[in-house]
C-alpha cells in the first residue's frame, strides 16, 4: 500500500522522470544541460562521459527524427549526499518504428542548489528468444 504522502526522494524522482521525458520527447539536445559535467552515461554498450561525450550519443547514435516515450513504472531510493537512484521501466516508439520497451537508470544528486544527473543507464528491452 502507498504511504499518503510519499517520501520527498520519491516526489523528487518522479518529477525529475516527468521533466526529463517531456524535454527529450521535444528535442533530446535540450536534456544535456541536466546532466553534471562530469556524468556518464552508458546507453547500451556505448559509454560517454560530461556533456560533450553525452552529445555525442545523442547525435550519433540517436538517429530518430520523433521519440514519445511511456513510462510504466518508477521506483525510487535514496542514497548518500541525498541524492536519488530512480529506476524507470516503459515503452518509447521512434518515428514510424513498433514501441520497445526499455529501462533506465538515473543517479540524482543535489549541486548548487538544483539537482543533476551523475549516472545514466539505459537499455532497451529486446530479447532474441529464436
Amino acid at each position: 500500500m502507498e504511504p499518503a504522502n510519499p517520501p520527498a526522494y520519491e516526489v523528487l524522482g518522479k518529477t525529475f522522470v516527468e521533466q526529463f521525458y517531456t524535454t527529450f520527447d521535444a528535442n533530446k539536445e535540450n536534456v544535456i544541460p541536466m546532466y553534471h559535467e562530469t556524468a556518464l552515461l552508458t546507453y547500451e554498450d556505448h559509454q560517454k562521459l560530461g556533456h560533450q561525450g553525452i552529445r555525442e550519443v545523442f547525435c550519433s547514435l540517436l538517429k530518430f527524427n520523433t521519440i514519445q516515450h511511456q513510462v510504466t513504472k518508477i521506483d525510487c531510493q535514496p542514497v548518500g549526499d541525498d541524492g536519488v537512484l530512480v529506476f524507470v521501466t516503459g515503452r518509447l516508439q521512434t518515428d514510424g518504428d513498433p514501441p520497445h520497451a526499455f529501462s533506465e537508470v538515473f543517479l540524482i544528486k543535489p549541486q548548487n542548489n538544483s539537482y543533476f544527473i551523475f549516472h545514466d543507464l539505459f537499455r532497451l528491452s529486446i530479447h532474441n528468444s529464436g
